[in-house]
């Protein structure tokens, strides 16, 4: 299944601490504010500082009032098969247990860095288990700025196509090098 029911693909997003300094107010908010207001993407946004946010938040999106909130954008720093809730690791694998089959017709954004840095199987797994309509994200360290912009034109793609396979073209015909920059990768069924 790569086809989305729906154009219209609102974000929910949990970001995580991007410093240890409490002052410090980096967060991709104003991105999706930019979406917001200019392509009128709705969102949701919450932080999370512990795996049990994390958990507690899911648990939350997969009611039903949520079903328009189909884009779930985790915004962490990231590992190979990981991203980082606060001084713990949370790999794919635990990830896919918590979203177990709740994600049809669904998009999983990986907003971090280097968590898509694994083998097919392992991301072929991971969307079987979750039954994610599709799931992207990094291979590399990526900088903030420049992956919050991709970040952004890819959410705005999402909304122009139902089909997966289109968004993967677009992005490639008009974004080659920073898809390549980014070592980003995108899979679906």
């Amino acid at each position: 299944m790569r086809i989305a029911k729906n154009f219209s693909k609102h974000v929910f997003c949990l970001e995580g601490d991007w410093e240890q300094d409490l002052r410090d107010k980096s967060s991709i908010t104003a991105s999706l504010d930019f979406l917001h207001t200019n392509c009128g993407i709705r969102y949701i946004h919450k932080n999370c500082g512990t795996k049990e946010n994390l958990k507690y938040y899911l648990s939350l999106w997969k009611q039903k009032r949520y079903k328009d909130y189909t884009i779930c954008y985790l915004a962490f720093h990231g590992k190979p098969e990981k991203i980082q809730i606060g001084d713990e690791f949370l790999n794919l694998t635990e990830l896919a247990d918590i979203l177990n089959g709740s994600c049809v017709d669904k998009i999983i954004h990986f907003g971090s860095c280097n968590t898509l840095d694994t083998n097919a199987k392992s991301i072929r797994t991971f969307l079987d288990t979750t039954h994610a309509l599709c799931v992207c994200g990094f291979k590399t360290d990526i900088d903030f700025v420049e992956s919050s912009v991709f970040d952004m034109l890819l959410l705005q793609k999402f909304q122009e196509f139902k089909d997966m396979s289109a968004v993967e073209r677009d992005l490639k015909k008009n974004y080659r090098k920073l898809i390549n920059k980014l070592d980003f990768r995108l899979m679906y069924n």
